[in-house]
């Protein structure tokens, strides 16, 4: 008797299964999302510190050469999304004349003292 049992529920579950299956979807898929919409900006994306950071940069660029023309903050922030380091983004501005500095730490400190000096 209870086999008979276990294999009648085993039988019903099976064909619920199947059946469940073999059923469309009640509600369409939603079309894709346009992945430019919904994506952040690099500098948005950044966080806190390595926000500072990039605003440090930008603000200190002053281009020596005629022909030089500064970065923006988003491009700034797209150099260090792709993999290079703060001290790397320095150096290539650095040789492409934006910035007079001799370090990234002269940087952060001019941009440091300022900021606390209009406060």
């Amino acid at each position: 008797m209870k086999r008979r049992i276990v294999h009648g529920l085993g039988v019903l579950m099976l064909a619920m299964a199947s059946t469940a299956a073999a059923e469309p979807p009640s509600r369409p898929a939603p079309p894709p999302a346009i992945a430019s919409a919904n994506t952040p900006s690099p500098f948005a994306s950044l966080s806190p510190g390595n926000r500072r950071i990039a605003v440090a940069l930008f603000e200190s660029q002053r281009p020596t050469a005629q022909h030089a023309q500064s970065m923006t903050l988003e491009r700034i922030a797209e150099e260090k999304r792709s993999g290079k380091t703060w001290n790397e983004v320095f150096q290539a501005m650095k040789s492409q004349g934006l910035i007079q500095a001799e370090t990234l730490a002269q940087v952060l400190g001019r941009h440091d003292r300022a900021r606390y000096n209009r406060s």
